[in-house]
């Protein structure tokens, strides 16, 4: 009959149900107190919608699970898809896998230091997605020159080998490759298929009608997970774990800032891996803050000697945990660029203009944001001391000899990194 639509109510259903999820997740943001704060960062929350939606077809409806892939530009890279805070020494993948199918990944270590797999059995947001395994590669066999080869399905295999759900038809595998400049070469991975192809792959895994209905809802449950896991839930973990701040968490107003009490913010506090979401790495100790600062003020982190890690480095966020930009700011330092002091400690000032400091972590002009400490396959977990102070008496906290740099030098390596991150990642 004329005007009725002839979709199937499974397929109408998770159609609608995606839509009027959308609603709800940006009402999260929209009735949240940081959204009435700080309205330096509302446009931004429609930005992380918008960046939500764009996840959630790449995660949960693009891959195709017959023809598998490790997809990286699509995924957590460079200041496009941010969401969780990607670190940016980072070469990120991620693919999709059929736990009734065998393959095999191939790749080499290259210049990275670290190279972690997590399988986790159905893409996060998902009521069975839980972790099926970690997977550290330098526990693998590696040849001389640096290559490995890794069986990866629900049977066990002999030697180097990752375990997939057998319940699952869409595993989901996260890749963390880190390298510590942008300019070395990091690990290369490939995916193959071992399993042979079945006969109706085509129709069943792109265009059967109950098929893309439980793509659209996997899609529904990421995007929710996105905003509820990440957008949200991150930041008040760094506010709950946080003491309040040097000044006593006493409420005052700001140029710029906010002139509610600030407990909660300015300090790092320890945060393992496993804490932060199923994605979040068992193998990192974090330290994680929100930092507030009026324009007149800057915050220093100490830590007494370096991290012992094989990777670490400090990174600054927004309010809603996207990464700050970059490519054009000096908004994070890892092991390979930061200065040390003569007394052996680290000192880093996080400020929104540059102190002629040489570790200077730039706010971009946020008032709010947070602070990420990322320190992988370390002995300890140190958590550095944080001091709020007045942008003028930067110097009278730091040692007279702290390494500085003049506005040229930072001219130039600002452009080295913004060559170094399109070697690394691309536009």
């Amino acid at each position: 009959m004329a005007g009725e639509d002839p979709t199937s109510p499974v397929l109408q259903r998770a159609w609608r149900e995606f839509h009027e999820a959308q609603t709800e997740v940006l009402s999260w943001m929209t009735e949240s107190e940081r959204f009435a704060r700080f309205p330096q960062c509302r446009a931004r929350a429609y930005h992380v919608m918008m960046e939500a939606l764009a996840m959630a077809y790449n995660f949960a409806v693009a891959p195709r699970r017959l023809h598998p892939r490790i997809f990286v530009n699509t995924v957590w890279q460079t200041d496009m898809y941010t969401l969780g805070q990607n670190g940016p020494d980072f070469y990120y993948g991620v693919c999709f896998l059929d736990g009734s199918q065998e393959y095999r990944i191939t790749g080499n270590f290259n210049d990275s230091v670290l190279i972690l797999g997590q399988v986790i059995a159905q893409l996060s947001g998902h009521p069975e997605s839980d972790v099926v395994g970690n997977y550290d590669f330098a526990d693998f066999d590696i040849a001389p020159d640096g290559s490995y080869e890794i069986a990866v399905s629900a049977g066990e295999q002999a030697g180097n080998w990752m375990k997939l759900s057998p319940d699952s038809g869409y595993n989901f595998l996260l890749f963390r490759r880190a390298t510590g400049d942008w300019n070395q070469t990091p690990a290369s991975l490939e995916i193959e298929r071992v399993s042979p192809l079945p006969d109706n792959y085509y129709d069943d895994d792109e265009f059967d009608e109950a098929t893309m209905a439980e793509r659209i809802e996997r899609a529904t449950a990421f995007m929710k997970y996105c905003i509820r896991d990440f957008t949200m839930n991150l930041y008040e973990w760094y506010r709950g774990n946080a003491t309040a701040d040097d000044d006593g968490g006493e409420t005052r107003t700001r140029v710029g800032g906010s002139n509610a009490s600030n407990a909660g913010f300015n300090r790092l506090c320890f945060l393992p891996g496993t804490i932060t979401s199923t994605v979040g790495s068992p193998t990192s100790n974090y330290a994680m803050a929100v930092f507030d600062l009026a324009e007149d003020e800057a915050l220093i982190l100490e830590l007494d000697q370096l991290p012992d890690g094989v990777y670490w480095s400090f990174q600054l966020g927004d309010v809603w945990s996207r990464s700050l930009n970059y490519m054009y700011h000096n908004s994070s330092i890892s092991m390979h660029h930061a200065a040390v002091d003569t007394d052996g400690a680290l000192r880093i000032v996080v400020a929104h203009r540059d102190p002629g400091i040489r570790n200077w972590l730039d706010t971009t002009g946020r008032f709010q944001g947070t602070v990420v400490f990322r320190n992988y396959r370390a002995s300890g977990a140190p958590v550095p001391r944080t001091r709020k102070v007045k942008f003028a008496e930067i110097a009278d906290h730091l040692p007279p000899d702290v390494a500085r740099i003049d506005a040229e030098q930072r001219r130039q390596d600002i452009a080295a990194r913004h060559r170094g991150v399109l070697k690394l990642h691309g536009e």
